[in-house]
């Protein structure tokens, strides 16, 4: 018993980062998702193999390192950390790529609009 409680710490920080980049998957999901929009089967077929996916880096993750057990604790750090991730890549790095894209974008247009009145 001494043995688990020692490093329950260690458990928490690895289901912590398995549910960090389960979170990239669906994230490589929805980019994957956006090149395929027209095709609607091709986007439920890809949610399938993202929730599969974390599914299967939690069940690992926890044979692995917690040596099979299910505990509360394991469960919510892998959720916490899962939505944490969402959190930060939506709020403090796609929108202010967008933004970015956006105005590269516009920029772009503006060049290309000049040019074809002068010609």
């Amino acid at each position: 018993m001494l043995y688990e409680s020692l490093s329950q710490p260690i458990i928490f920080l690895f289901l912590c980062l398995s549910g960090f980049f389960s979170g990239f998957l669906f994230d490589l999901k929805n980019i994957l998702s956006i090149y395929f929009k027209q095709n609607k089967i091709v986007s439920q077929i890809l949610l399938f193999f993202a929730v599969f996916l974390t599914f299967f880096m939690y069940f690992f993750t926890n044979l692995k390192i917690n040596y099979g057990e299910f505990r509360f604790f394991s469960i919510i750090a892998f959720a916490i950390s899962l939505l944490l991730q969402r959190f930060i890549v939506k709020n403090f790095l796609a929108k202010p790529l967008i933004k970015c894209y956006n105005k590269f974008k516009e920029k772009h247009n503006g060049r290309k609009t000049k040019m074809v009145e002068k010609t």
